[in-house]
This record gives structure tokens, sequence and C-alpha cells, in this order.
């Protein structure tokens, strides 16, 4: 199995182990790596992460898979491996040594720690939070952004749209009541024939499915309302991210460090741990600071032909065709609205708009 690690000297990749190794196996390994003992090394996972405490739980017991990010800590003293904390020593000075002294991880100062600040480098909008820094991952623009975001965030592969289509167009085949006509807005074998062009663009049904074929929560937050869309919720263990900003999706990961590969993201989070959904709100609030999203409900159009202005996507749809779609120019972000135009394909659907 491949894991990820994270330590005082950086960051490595481990892929010497198997599932049915033990957690003292996984600190040895590591020993080397960081040059400690591995008595010193204590181990933690998950989000927030937490220390995995029993040496002789299996990595598969343990719930660590393989992918997953670890965050590694030297210690002063060797870390406890029995399965249940040591009771603290008598002679107790202070509460506050006495309770660290009792569980030595260095994420529990962290879950009372300052609020998350904003960090940017560059073009890079990042949060940080527990973990790391919760960083926007983009996606080309090639009208399959979403079916990328979704493929990066739940396997780490961009490259299975098409995969992601055809689940799709199958669950809206095998289920004609949930998906009728009226709830596509258009005839289903249509509908069905239509989403798996990598012409079409995704949107909230697409998501709604995927979240079902993927068995993962999804939670898209728009760049401009700061809305959290939230499909699947209740019904699995984990969810990732996701960023709606108008026309288009792109993904989110939790990253040790912006100059760190991207091997190192973390992009599946535990649904029972709102943190992280904050914090991506938070990077939802940056992004809208800078106006890096698209209103398709106000941007201002013109008809180059009869020269009347138009505002918003219901302001295109509803004005009367006066020629070729080059006729209509708009006033501010011509290139977003280009694109938008030219395609011609956006709709709304329960709240979530559909994207390129």
């Amino acid at each position: 199995m491949k894991l990820r690690i994270r330590h005082p000297n950086g960051a490595s990749v481990l892929d010497s182990l198997s599932p049915d190794q033990t957690v003292q196996d996984l600190r040895k390994a590591i020993a080397p790596i960081v040059g400690i003992s591995y008595e010193r090394i204590q181990v933690a996972g998950g989000y927030p992460p937490k220390p995995y405490r029993n040496d002789n739980d299996t990595l598969e017991a343990a719930g660590i898979k393989n992918g997953d990010a670890l965050a590694i800590t030297i210690v002063d003293t060797p870390v406890d491996s029995a399965p249940a904390p040591a009771p603290a020593p008598a002679p107790a000075p202070a509460p506050a040594p006495a309770s660290q002294s009792i569980n030595p991880s260095p994420q529990q100062p962290t879950q009372n720690a300052p609020p998350m600040s904003s960090i940017s480098t560059g073009n890079a909008d990042a949060v940080e939070t527990n973990g790391g820094l919760l960083a926007l991952r983009t996606v080309p623009d090639d009208n399959s952004c979403l079916f990328r975001a979704l493929g990066y965030v739940a396997n780490r592969d961009t490259s299975i749209t098409q995969e992601l289509r055809k689940a799709v167009a199958t669950a809206i085949e095998q289920d004609p009541i949930m998906y009728s006509d009226a709830t596509l807005g258009q005839e289903r074998t249509k509908y069905i024939d239509w989403i798996q062009k990598t012409s079409s663009w995704g949107g909230a049904i697409e998501i709604a499915i995927l979240s079902n074929y993927l068995n993962v929560e999804i939670d898209s937050i728009d760049v401009q309302t700061g809305r959290v869309d939230k499909f699947g919720e209740g019904s699995y263990s984990e969810r990732v991210l996701i960023i709606y900003s108008g026309i288009h999706y792109d993904a989110v990961a939790l990253t040790p460090g912006l100059d760190c590969p991207e091997d190192f993201d973390q992009t599946r989070f535990s649904s029972g741990d709102e943190s992280i959904v904050n914090a991506a709100k938070k990077l939802a609030d940056i992004l809208r600071q800078k106006r890096k999203y698209t209103d398709v409900a106000n941007f201002t159009l013109k008809c180059n032909q009869c020269m009347k202005g138009l505002v918003g996507e219901k302001g295109y749809w509803t004005h009367p065709f006066c020629g070729i779609l080059e006729n209509a120019s708009q006033y501010n972000s011509v290139l977003y609205i280009y694109i938008y135009v030219c395609v011609m394909i956006v709709y709304r659907v329960g709240g979530v708009y559909c994207d390129g």
C-alpha cells in the first residue's frame, strides 16, 4: 500500500507495507525516514488527525487505507502502545500539563486553536486549518470539469470522466420514475445520449447520482452565495468537497503545504466532522472577495442586432432571436459569458447550476 507521510523533515511516500502489518510496523518503517527511534514516533491520521495508539492493530483494523495521508510527530517520551491511555501520574502541578501527559497528541491543542486564517501565495488561495492547508485544485474548462473534479476528489483520477458519464446514463436508464422527462427537462432517451457526450455539462442531477455511485457524500460550495449543497448527506461515512463558481467546478484538497506535490493531497474527509466544510466555506469567501465567480443571474448582455440590453440568464433566454449567436455580446466579463452563450446548455436544477 502507498502512504503519504508528513513529518518534521518534510513529506515522503511510504510503499513498503501491506494492510495486514501493524501500527508498530508502520512506526518502525517511518523511523529511518525521520532518523528517530520508532518509540518516539507518533502517527496520526484522518481529519482532524487522531493518533493511532494500539501498536498491535493491523493497518486495516486501524482504518489506514492505501493513499492515506498521515501526520508524524516526534515526542520526547516513548509513545504508549497500549490500547488505552495510561492513568495520569499522581503529582500534577497544573491541570493543563497533566492533560497533555495523558494524551501526548500534538493535534489536541489545535482543537481550541484560534480561528483558521486565509493564505494566498501567488495565484494559490488556501485556508489554514488543523491538518494543513485547504486549497483549490483547478481542473480544465473542457465541458467535463464537474466529472474531472469529482474524479479527483473521490478517486484521485481526473481521467474517468466517461466512466462517470456512463454511470449517470445507466442510473437514469434504470430509474424512469426518479428520472422522468419532467425531472430531466427533456425526453429521457435524449438526455441519456446527451450526458454521455464530452461537450455536455453536468449539474445537480449528475452530482446526486454520482454520490451514490462513488459511495461518498458530495458537498458543493457555491462561491457567490456561500451556500453548501450536500448530496448523499447522512448516507456515507466520508465526504468530498467541490467548489462551484457559477459556470465551473473545481476540486478541494487538504495539503501539507502549497509547495507540496499533489500526491500528498487528502480529498476524503469524515462526514461527521463539519470543520472541514467550514474551512471550505472560508475558501469560497476568499474567492468571492476576489470575484472569482460568474453571476449568471445578473450578468449584462447586449443584442448587437436590436441593441437591447439583457440581464442575466433569464434575459438571454427570453429575448427574441435576432440573429446568430455572435450577435450577443456582454458589457462585462466578456470571456466568461462568451463561453456561456456559445455553449447554450446552462440550466438550473434544484438550486445548483450546471457547469462547464
